[in-house]
């Protein structure tokens, strides 16, 4: 079965690790969690934050609701992928949401879209049911 795509490209939170050895001596010190967690907290400015936050609880809410016969891709805005797909989609504010890499949508009023998507998730379940051949049969 064909599942939908949906990309969101956003900002998101970036966390930069050390290599394995220090990440392991920093865990075994007790600094590392509170070294992660201050990056979190810090990552993005406070309104980004919470906009991050309503996207990662809008796309849960799709894998819960849809599973397998959705494939959900976030992309950082500020990195090279996210760079060109604003340029190839006109996409100049965030966040950014691609339905099957045609159909875009700009801003944060996700549940908008909801119905779209379960329009989509429909239209390829019955295309699936139509291409699948019949079981059973003389053979």
């Amino acid at each position: 079965m064909r599942s939908v795509r949906v990309e969101v490209i956003t900002y998101t939170p970036t966390f930069f690790y050390h290599c394995q050895h220090c990440e392991l001596t920093f865990r075994e010190m007790g600094v590392g969690q509170a070294v992660h967690r201050e990056q979190a907290r810090e990552a993005l400015p406070e309104d980004l934050t919470r906009e991050f936050a309503a996207v990662s609880s809008w796309l849960h809410e799709l894998l819960e609701r849809y599973g397998s016969r959705i494939r959900i891709k976030l992309v950082d805005a500020a990195s090279l992928e996210g760079f060109w797909k604003s340029l190839r989609h006109g996409i100049k504010s965030y966040p950014a949401i691609l339905i099957d890499g045609a159909e875009k949508h700009v801003g944060i009023d996700l549940l908008s879209l909801d119905s779209t998507i379960e329009d989509r998730v429909r239209r390829a379940s019955e295309r699936r049911e139509i291409e699948e051949p019949e079981k059973g049969g003389m053979g």
